[in-house]
């Protein structure tokens, strides 16, 4: 499912001349993130599911919830102390993310309405039509189509995560004066609070497991990892660790989730599963990297890949069966075909970054309603 300077995706400028603890591993992370996703979304359209290639494919949420974390995290890191210390204004700092946001969003959404209009023209229309009606497509333009209102994904579906963070953004610049300097042991009796409250209200309620909610209960699984984000942030702020930790928590960490998902699936394995993604985010914090163009562009496009793979996939996985039965492609050619599917995801995203992300959002951000506030 799927961020994340909306707050998994935050722009960079100059680096600093001493390096920063968490800036190379944070934007690093921050695509392999978005990387994950692509994966988990074009896995079924692989010449055999990557599901059944690696398990830990099968469980798409770990995506979503990591994406989730992370935003939290870096959210916390970066606008924390401003807003706790009055130095930025709540309505600029709403203001100032949705206009990060909001701009890029809209232009591949009009392309993908653009593709399906074009496609179905010419007398191929998608094969889930269901998914592209005009309702859809307005709440989506609105970005408030993950508030519970729409009951289905459609059009560019990983942007539901982009409509709940919003609302995560609007209760964060309330709330976060209230946590940012309580001692560790007051956060680490809240972040259990905040984790037994999501698992409750989300059997309560929506009589399903927490971590991967469906679609219509998005603000309900968003908010809670948001702020679980937020809290790790806090508790590791001073964390630094050597390399050697860091490499042993990032591997341990991720041979113990691809352990647990073989285990079936409970309220106490998705909460240990939670807590590992939340030592990747503390060792990959406090760790500290040479920053340099490679790491700042792979964290500029993470955002640029997250928003623009489901309108490549449609275009690159709508042609491919028919290449693949003009041509009558074996197994090996049909791999490269969806190799070169997810490459040329990666390469539209650096180029949508480059070309249309960075300027446009320069551009926004020069505007005199959101560079002085309200």
């Amino acid at each position: 499912m799927k961020p994340f300077s909306f707050a998994l995706f935050h722009t960079h400028h100059a680096p600093d001349a001493q390096p920063r603890a968490g800036g190379a591993s944070l934007d690093v992370l921050r695509f392999l993130a978005a990387s994950f996703i692509l994966l988990f979304h074009y896995g079924s359209t692989a010449p055999v599911n990557l599901g059944a290639v690696m398990p830990v494919f099968q469980q798409g949420w770990l995506a979503t919830d990591f994406f989730l974390f992370l935003s939290g995290y870096i959210l916390s890191r970066a606008y924390g102390q401003r807003l706790v210390t009055s130095h930025m204004r709540r309505t600029h700092f709403f203001l100032r993310r949705f206009a990060r946001l909001w701009p890029s969003h809209i232009l591949v959404l009009l392309a993908f309405g653009a593709f399906v209009i074009a496609s179905t023209a010419a007398g191929f229309a998608p094969n889930h039509a269901e998914k592209y009606g005009a309702a859809d497509f307005v709440a989506q333009a609105f970005l408030v189509h993950g508030w519970g209102m729409m009951h289905a994904e459609s059009w560019n579906t990983p942007t539901w995560t982009l409509s709940v963070l919003l609302v995560c953004y609007g209760l964060f610049s309330v709330y976060i004066p209230y946590i940012y300097k309580r001692s560790l042991p007051v956060m680490m009796g809240l972040s259990a609070v905040v984790l037994l409250i999501a698992h409750g209200l989300a059997l309560s309620l929506a009589h399903h497991a927490f971590v991967d909610l469906p679609f219509a209960w998005g603000l309900l699984r968003a908010v809670p990892l948001f702020l679980l984000g937020n809290l790790i942030e806090r508790m590791t702020v001073g964390l630094r660790v050597s390399k050697p930790v860091f490499w042993l928590g990032m591997i341990g960490s991720f041979l113990a989730i691809s352990g647990l998902c073989l285990l079936p699936r409970n309220a106490i394995i998705d909460s240990l599963i939670l807590v590992l993604l939340g030592v990747v985010l503390a060792v990959s914090g406090g760790v500290t990297f040479h920053e340099n163009i490679v790491t700042h562009r792979m964290g500029r496009a993470s955002f640029a890949l997250f928003l623009t793979h489901s309108l490549v996939g449609a275009v690159w996985f709508g042609i491919s069966p028919k290449l693949i039965g003009h041509f009558d492609l074996n197994a090996p050619a049909q791999w490269c075909l969806w190799g070169a599917g997810v490459v040329m995801a990666i390469v539209v995203a650096f180029l949508f970054d480059a070309l249309i992300d960075k300027p446009l959002s320069q551009r926004v951000s020069k505007l005199s309603f959101v560079k002085g506030g309200i």
